[in-house]
């Protein structure tokens, strides 16, 4: 028998560490935090919001749940988490070209389920629609067809594109199993019964006097549409959206912080996002709310160009004493009983306080924990029906001395030219000390004191160390470790680290 069944599981309960492997059961997991209520209502009121955060802290689990519980609200709910064609600065156009792909080609997949919604708009709305359709519906990976239909119909994506390739006549052996699903922009628009997009005082409305250009070849990514020109048609679109009957639209940012071509640099982070999230009149768009899930360092990063005070600004860090129940809802869910908690697992009161503490108020950083506990557990063969001491210790271990220390941190001068996070980390390890001097830092690297106080700012900045308020003997000051991670290494005096 395996390891799950003596302790209780259907499965492991901590093999999965993001809200995307979880998305299928998220609602039975998800611990609602007490801004939850609060957020969801204002966005579901029209209420631009940013969610504040550090990683591991639950923000994209807060993202998909609104995704799932905004829509039945009857809100047209948008989630962007892809930025691969976005230029790395200037890119508010971009962002806005972005904002109506997914817009329309959402929406054509809502209408072609609900036929009768057509019949809604007025002649010069289908018009506009289907230019909208010329413009910005594309072709699109299998995944993202998936996503557009399970979202709004709880159904397998396979039978209805079956159907729709079937309908508008494209002739692939395997639709579904292709990886990538291509219906051209004019075929959805004739299956949506919509009338020609060829009319050119239409075209002037939005991008005013051209000289002859076959909008039916154009590439919207490198077109060099104004601004202004996206925002009329994006509010235009937002008005569709209303008339064939949702209350408002929500566009959900995530992971724009995470996007590998920034490479966690925190001021291409900053240029990548000050554009779009400091356009007032753009957030402020009656018919859309739009949510930002941000790092928390980039809010002092973008005070000076968004008007936070303006927005809902909500800041989803934990506090310990929620991490566990949090933690007890999914094991909860995943034990045969549906009673399993914490305290049956580790059931020494200071080995769960260890645990607790180690995971610094972040969910990802507790399930990653247990990982580590339960892979030790597993490798003894033990029959157990709880976490053995040993395997939570070793355990433990592991988990602080494989930790990712420097991707919880953006790179920025504040921290360092370079990501210095793992020399600074060895040097405490070192010293095996959790309450220091300057001068024993000098004594043990045999240094000066103008290069240990440079380390020392470094260690403050990473949030390694803080200065003691209280002074030693003379008056020396000291510093002492609060990286409960760091903390525990050394007084189990574990002497170094690889990365």
């Amino acid at each position: 028998m395996t390891l799950d069944h003596h302790l209780g599981f259907t499965r492991n309960p901590f093999t999965k560490k993001s809200s995307e492997q979880e998305l299928d059961f998220l609602d039975k997991i998800f611990y609602e935090p007490n801004y939850y209520q609060a957020l969801m209502d204002g966005l579901a009121n029209g209420d631009s919001q940013f969610i504040i955060g550090q990683r591991g802290h639950g923000k994209s689990s807060v993202i998909n749940k609104l995704l799932e519980d905004l829509e039945q609200k009857n809100l047209f709910i948008i989630k962007v988490d892809r930025f691969d064609s976005i230029p790395l600065k200037k890119n508010e156009t971009a962002l806005i070209k972005l904002i109506l792909k997914h817009i329309v080609t959402k929406l054509s997949s809502y209408l072609y389920n609900n036929r009768k919604a057509v019949k809604k708009l007025s002649k010069f709305e289908k018009e506009k629609l289907a230019l909208f359709h010329r413009l910005f519906y594309g072709t699109l990976s299998k995944t993202e067809y998936k996503d557009v239909y399970n979202c709004y119909h709880k159904v397998k994506a396979k039978n209805i594109i079956i159907r729709l390739a079937n309908k508008i006549g494209v002739k692939t052996a395997n639709t579904v199993t292709s990886a990538v699903i291509s219906m051209g922009a004019d075929a959805v628009r004739n299956s949506l019964g919509l009338p020609s997009s060829d009319s050119k005082n239409l075209h002037k409305d939005y991008f005013g006097e051209f000289k002859e250009i076959d909008f039916s070849k154009i590439n919207i990514d490198k077109a060099n549409f104004s601004k202004e020109s996206l925002k009329h048609i994006l509010d235009d679109t937002l008005e569709i959206v209303k008339k064939v009957g949702f209350q408002n639209t929500v566009i959900l940012f995530d992971k724009i912080d995470e996007f590998q071509e920034l490479n966690q640099d925190i001021t291409q982070i900053v240029n990548f996002t000050k554009e779009i999230v400091s356009d007032t009149e753009l957030l402020m768009n009656s018919n859309l709310a739009m949510g930002f899930s941000l790092w928390s360092e980039l809010k002092s990063e973008l005070g000076g160009k968004v008007r936070f005070d303006k927005f809902g600004n909500i800041d989803v860090r934990w506090v310990a004493k929620d991490l566990m129940p949090l933690i007890n809802k999914r094991i909860n869910y995943f034990s045969v009983t549906k009673k399993l908690t914490l305290d049956q697992l580790v059931t020494n009161e200071t080995e769960r306080n260890d645990l607790i503490r180690l995971a610094n108020k972040s969910p990802r950083d507790l399930i990653t924990a247990l990982a580590e506990i339960y892979q030790d557990q597993s490798n003894t063969n033990q029959i157990v029906n709880c976490f053995d001491s040993q395997c939570i210790h070793r355990g433990l271990i592991s988990f602080c001395s494989s930790y990712d220390y420097d991707s919880i941190f953006p790179l920025s001068v504040k921290a360092g030219k370079g990501k210095e996070i793992w020399a600074m980390i060895k040097r405490l390890l070192t010293m095996q000390l959790t309450r220091f001097t300057v001068k024993q830092l000098n004594d043990t690297f045999g240094q000066g004191t103008a290069q240990s106080e440079g380390q020392i700012k470094i260690m403050e900045n990473y949030k390694l160390i803080r200065e003691d308020d209280i002074l030693g003997l003379n008056n020396e000051v000291y510093y002492e470790v609060i990286d409960p991670k760091v903390e525990y290494l050394i007084k189990h005096a574990i002497t170094s680290i690889e990365k």
